[in-house]
Formats: C-alpha cells, sequence, structure tokens
C-alpha cells in the first residue's frame, strides 16, 4: 500500500494511462536502464548523453543522443518528469528532435516480493512536422540477490530489466510495434563503485511491419555510483561502453549518465 492506495487500484492506473495512450512514436532509443522505484519527495535533474563509434562512412559513426531531464518524486508510487532530447545522426548537424512527457508507476513495495515491479509510460511529440509522435510504455523490473547459483559473492548484485513497447500516432505514423529491452546488472561493492555489465536490444517489431535487417544488439561493461553531500542533495553517475553485436549496430558506443537529486 502505498498512500492509502491498494495494489490493485495502483496497476490498474497504470493499466489504465497504458491503454489511453496506446495511440501514441518512438525517437531514437536513448541507453537508460530504468528503475521501479520512485524517490519519493525527491526532486531530480539529469542528463544522458551517447556518442557512438564505426568505420567512417559506414553510416554508423559520430551518431549522437542527449538527453536533459527533470523529474519530481510528488506521490509514493508516482513519478512525473518532463524531458528535452537532441540527436544527431551520423554526417548531419545536431537537432532539437522531441519534447516527452513520462510517468513512472512504482507497483510494488521495495524489498516486499520476490523482485521490485514498477510500469513506466512516455508520450514524446516530435519536433520535425513530417515526424510522428509516440508513445512508450512498459514494465520494469528489478532484483537484488545476494548470490548467484548458490554462489555468494559476498556482495549483493542489483539486476534490472526494461520491457519497453512503442506506438506511433500522427499522418506519417508507422504500423510498427518496436521493442526496447534494457538489462543491467552491477556488483555493489560501496556507494561510489559498483561495477557491472549492460544489454541493449532494439527489435524493431514485433507486430505490424517488420524489419529485421535493422534489428540491433548491444552489450558492454558499466560503472555506476553516486556521492551524498548531505543537506545539499544527491550526484549519481553511470559511464559505460557498449560493443555492436551484429552488422547493424556500430563498432562501439560511449555512454552516460548524470544525476542530481534534492530532497523537497
Amino acid at each position: 500500500m502505498f498512500g492509502g492506495i491498494k495494489k490493485p487500484s495502483l496497476v490498474a492506473l497504470a493499466v489504465t494511462a497504458a491503454i489511453a495512450f496506446t495511440a501514441a512514436g518512438p525517437a531514437r532509443a536513448e541507453f537508460k536502464v530504468r528503475s521501479p522505484i520512485v524517490d519519493y519527495r525527491e526532486l531530480e535533474f539529469e542528463h544522458n548523453g551517447d556518442v557512438t563509434f564505426d568505420r567512417p562512412g559506414s553510416g554508423l559513426n559520430n551518431g549522437q543522443s542527449f538527453t536533459y531531464e527533470l523529474e519530481a518524486g510528488i506521490l509514493p508510487w508516482w513519478q512525473p518528469g518532463i524531458e528535452a532530447e537532441t540527436e544527431t545522426e551520423p554526417g548531419s548537424n545536431q537537432r532539437f528532435s522531441a519534447t516527452t512527457f513520462e510517468n513512472l508507476f512504482q507497483l510494488t513495495e521495495q524489498g516486499k516480493y520476490w523482485a521490485d515491479l514498477g510500469f513506466f509510460a512516455e508520450f514524446s511529440h516530435a519536433s520535425g512536422r513530417n515526424e510522428p509522435d509516440s508513445f512508450t510504455f512498459g514494465p520494469l523490473v528489478q532484483k537484488q540477490m545476494t548470490d548467484i547459483l548458490g554462489l555468494d559473492l559476498g556482495y549483493d548484485t542489483l539486476h534490472t530489466l526494461n520491457l519497453l513497447f512503442s506506438k506511433e500516432i500522427g499522418l506519417h505514423r508507422s504500423d510498427a510495434t518496436p521493442l526496447e529491452i534494457a538489462w543491467q546488472s552491477r556488483l555493489r561493492l560501496n556507494q561510489y563503485f559498483e561495477p557491472g555489465f549492460e544489454y541493449y536490444g532494439n527489435i524493431t517489431s514485433i507486430a505490424g511491419v517488420s524489419n529485421d535487417e535493422a534489428t540491433q544488439h548491444r552489450l558492454g561493461p558499466v560503472l555506476v555510483g553516486q556521492y551524498n553531500m548531505f543537506q545539499y542533495g544527491k550526484i549519481k553517475y553511470e559511464v559505460g561502453y557498449l560493443f555492436g553485436l551484429n552488422d547493424r549496430t556500430e563498432r562501439g558506443a560511449v555512454r552516460w549518465r548524470f544525476e542530481y537529486e534534492k530532497a523537497f
């Protein structure tokens, strides 16, 4: 129970939000693994970025994506946010691509069940007149473990999975239903230094129009940490390198995430 609202009501609210927006499209996916846990009564500013690397002239080199987001945990189970997105396609100039309205719904109390569950829903309004708007939604799952396959590692490990589906709306929409998969596992050595690995998969469509040749897969190491400044807030960071696993994916990409949190 969160603030007097029971779990069934919370699930119904999340499902209703998904149905209401299933009419809305994916901008260029950012490399981000989302936690299902709401930071209640915290105001957050977040910056995400990535740059790709490949052979010159390949069409995959020097792609860039930058996002700037403001979020607030206004209820124990709901954290809305607004995000500005810019991107640079290989061989082109940077441009403002979309304004996105996000919602994180925490569906279970942290640590009460086998895994922590959440639901993510966002509406993205494209900046281009010939580009469709979009809606992205799906479940977030997180599990903390002290051992793996019976092996005690001596430290906690944290595993997070995101499964996000997208639909487009508007005159120039596609009938495709892309699926974005994001997975992160890390060893919780201390708050400053948590090494791990992550995977990002972009499947062009699980229904409707499909283009298997454009499906992308990436895997690589990541470092996660935070620094607590107490009454002045908290700084979090993530830095990772992703290796492309198929021909339609760039050879490598550097990605980063910096976040400042302050209680209110």
